[in-house]
């Protein structure tokens, strides 16, 4: 069985109209919300073994915020670029390709590809994750390369400020 924890980036800036979107920084919120999600993971006790980022200064933000409160280090992050402009076959492709020592990985990326990556493995029913949110999804396998379609469960979809 393997856990794949899929996190939407937190609420960046558009402060800086000019400024490219993949250099984009978190703001005020995503500052606040990336910790609490983190703070839901931590008190399950659950801890991705492996962490893989977009490399998009909002998304590699995230990471490092939530690894930090983990105690996971934070050069332990992987960063992909393919993830940036991946859409979810991509991202299937991708995570097929996760070191098999891993029971459970995190994959911190964008939408709208992420929505559709836990439409597409759990028939989720998603219609938008907002950032910061986060999919929990269980994988009945034993190797990432095992990876297909329709194959997850949808264990949890929570995110900031989400109503009782």
């Amino acid at each position: 069985m393997k856990t794949l924890y899929l996190l939407r980036h937190a609420k960046s800036s558009w402060a800086t109209p000019e400024q490219k979107d993949f250099d984009r920084p978190l703001d005020e919120r995503g500052l606040e919300e990336a910790p609490q999600m983190a703070a839901l993971l931590k008190a399950r006790a659950e801890m991705p073994q492996l962490v893989v980022s977009s490399p998009a200064l909002r998304a590699l933000s995230t990471a490092r915020i939530v690894c930090e409160q983990l105690g996971t280090p934070v050069d332990s992050i992987i960063e992909n670029r393919q993830i940036y402009l991946a859409g979810s076959p991509k991202l299937q492709q991708l995570i097929s390709l996760f070191d098999e020592a891993a029971s459970s990985a995190m994959l911190v990326a964008h939408n709208p590809a992420l929505t559709d990556l836990a439409n597409d493995l759990a028939h989720a029913g998603i219609d938008n994750i907002p950032t910061c949110g986060l999919v929990t999804l269980e994988l009945p396998i034993e190797h990432w390369a095992e990876l297909l379609p329709g194959i997850g469960r949808l264990h949890r979809f929570e995110y900031p400020n989400q109503p009782d």
